[in-house]
């Protein structure tokens, strides 16, 4: 980019004045390709800024600082060091008009800094308040499991300010002090959770729901004790609750502050040498010789706010499920329940991981030679907190027939074992006994042909057996919904009979996951209405390359996802159905 365009453009800006180009191109430890001085003209005042022009601006666009920032006016939307933040570029496609971006970012800082110094943008406070409290000096990070339950309560924390050595010089201290992480938490769980080790020490968490907004400090200050002090006016003080400061060198305290508009925001600082007392039923922070004070930037390790990234839906772990097959669907598929918010499953699979397995599986040689529910058991354990997993190593039919599996304890029944009589066996045990569970299954086709999943309640019509249809000709029972025509040899062997499989890849699995978590969670929003198949179609390259055929259920489905009603397409010949309905009739 031209200079001489630049000084232009800012010349004929009748928002800008006193255009100077500055001979050294770097601000603020910021490099430049150009730097700008001028004066914004802002109401009815001469505002000094600095204008840098990157190298790179179609992707970064233009910095604009406010000169002498720290004798500014408090405004949102100005850092530490007088930058404005001007829009948030997360998701903006940036056109490559030069001219036409600079009057854009001049016409917002101009907007900015009127608005702040008018008060019209105060709430921008709130709804940023994280990011001026990062800017806090000797701010230290600590990573918080805030409490479910919103009241004052005590906590355990790991410091790691207080933990340098007197022998160490300044700088070795500060280096410390900049890496240094603690660890806060209502629970000892929490802290095997996350492998936090160390000496626990005491220290308070506070609720706050104030009637007025609580505005972010100054970062271009120190803050003073006075700001903590203010906070607990809000807080509602239990008499019971007995927290021992006297003795402690330095303890911490988290707050956790829902604003009027319901924004919410975790802040704390970690103090030495103070007491806590109550007094007239307000908490109130107190200095015992020189203080000590550091703020916390908290970072939230509790599940519903590591959930907030991906799902609002975080009433879904209450859900009991029971998970039967554990292989490369079923291992995929339990990948994603956890990771949507489901914390109680039973997993049950009476097969071990065979080195075979790996490449179709969600778990690696680490877990050959394991029996698969034990292995996801540990593997979820190990790696997401607060997981309330069981494994059952046994046959699923021995479990219920001697009834050590009571199916109607569940919310949701899952099947993902792929096996037809399996499956079949479940169905009867459903349909038999009345339970009105609903049950997701889920079984993949050979090769690249394709998958399917299907929920099926029994207060609607329908059922699994649904599927299974005879010939007219040798009365033999098939599969009616199948892609892959019958009596073609595609199973393959390892070894002998025992190590018998039915090639598929990952890939397929994964899909026939997503299929299942579309369905669980339209169950979940009780949208189905109806018992349904869900079909997903593969190309059959590889299938039709190989010399197989597929059936006419393949050739007639047009498009690539097939939904159907069970009740309304499969369930006229069903002799389950047929007994069902009857004994509904006669209710």
């Amino acid at each position: 980019m031209d200079a001489k365009v630049i000084r232009d453009a800012l010349l004929e800006n009748n928002m800008v004045a006193a255009v100077v180009k500055i001979n050294k191109n770097q601000y603020c430890d910021i490099s430049y390709e150009y730097l700008y001085s001028c004066e914004f003209i802002v109401d009815t005042k001469r505002i000094p800024v600095y204008i840098g022009i990157p190298i790179n601006w179609e992707q970064e666009l233009f910095d604009i600082y406010i000169e002498n920032y720290k004798e500014f006016p408090y405004i949102p939307h100005v850092d530490i060091k007088g930058k404005l933040c001007l829009f948030d570029l997360e998701g903006v496609l940036i056109d490559n008009d030069f001219v036409g971006l600079l009057y854009q970012c001049i016409d917002r800082a101009v907007l900015i800094i009127s608005d702040g110094l008018n008060r019209k943008n105060q709430i921008d406070f709130i709804q940023e308040f994280d990011a001026y409290w990062e800017q806090l000096k000797e701010h230290q990070i600590i990573k918080c499991v805030i409490p479910n339950e919103k009241k004052s309560q005590k906590i355990k924390f790991v410091d790691s300010i207080s933990n340098h050595k007197k022998s160490d010089n300044n700088i070795n201290n500060i280096k410390r002090f900049k890496n240094s992480v603690a660890f806060a938490a209502p629970d000892m769980d929490s802290f095997s959770t996350w492998q936090i080790k160390g000496t626990r020490q005491n220290g308070v968490y506070f609720y706050l729901e104030p009637n007025e907004y609580i505005y972010p400090p100054d970062p271009r200050n120190k803050i003073k004790l006075e700001y903590f002090n203010n906070l607990l006016k809000f807080c509602i003080a239990d008499k019971d609750l007995k927290i021992k400061t006297k003795n402690m060198r330095n303890t911490v305290f988290i707050f956790e502050i829902k604003q009027p508009n319901g924004d919410r925001v975790c802040i704390g600082v970690l103090l030495k040498n103070v007491i806590l007392d109550l007094k007239d039923g307000v908490y109130q922070i107190n200095n015992v010789k020189k203080i000590e004070m550091y703020p916390l930037i908290v970072t939230r390790l509790d599940k519903k706010h590591l959930m907030s990234r991906t799902s609002d839906v975080y009433c879904l772990n209450k859900k009991k499920i029971l998970l039967i097959g554990c292989g490369s669907i079923g291992s995929y598929l339990a990948n994603e329940l956890i990771r949507a918010g489901f914390e109680d499953i039973t997993f049950i699979d009476n097969d071990i991981l065979k080195e075979e397995n790996i490449f179709r599986h969600l778990l690696g040689a680490e877990y050959v030679g394991m029996y698969k529910a034990e292995a996801l058991v540990k593997y979820f354990k190990k790696n997401i907190p607060c997981l309330k997993l069981n494994s059952i190593c046994e046959s699923m039919q021995a479990l219920i027939s001697e009834h050590e599996v009571i199916l109607k304890d569940y919310d949701m029944i899952i099947s993902a074992t792929g096996n037809h009589n399996i499956n079949r066996f479940l169905n009867k045990e459903i349909y038999g006994k009345g339970i009105n569970i609903p049950v997701v299954y889920a079984w993949n086709e050979p090769l690249d042909i394709g998958c399917h999943a299907a929920v099926i309640q029994y207060k609607y019509k329908g059922c699994y057996e649904c599927f299974l249809d005879r010939t007219s000709t040798t009365d033999e029972l098939f599969d009616a919904t199948a892609y892959c025509e019958r009596e073609q040899k595609i199973i393959k062997k390892i070894a002998g009979c025992s190590s018998s499989f039915i090639p598929y890849g990952s890939t397929v699995s994964l899909k026939s996951a997503l299929l299942c978590m579309d369905l669980i969670n339209k169950l979940l929003d009780n949208r189905c209405y109806c018992n349904v198949l869900v079909s997903l179609k593969g190309d059959g390259y590889y299938f039709k390359k190989l010399g197989f055929n597929v059936t006419e259920t393949y050739k007639r489905q047009t498009e690539n996802l097939d939904i159907s009603d069970i009740g309304e397409k499969f369930s006229k010949r069903c002799e389950i159905c047929k007994q069902i309905c009857n004994y509904k009739k006669q209710r």
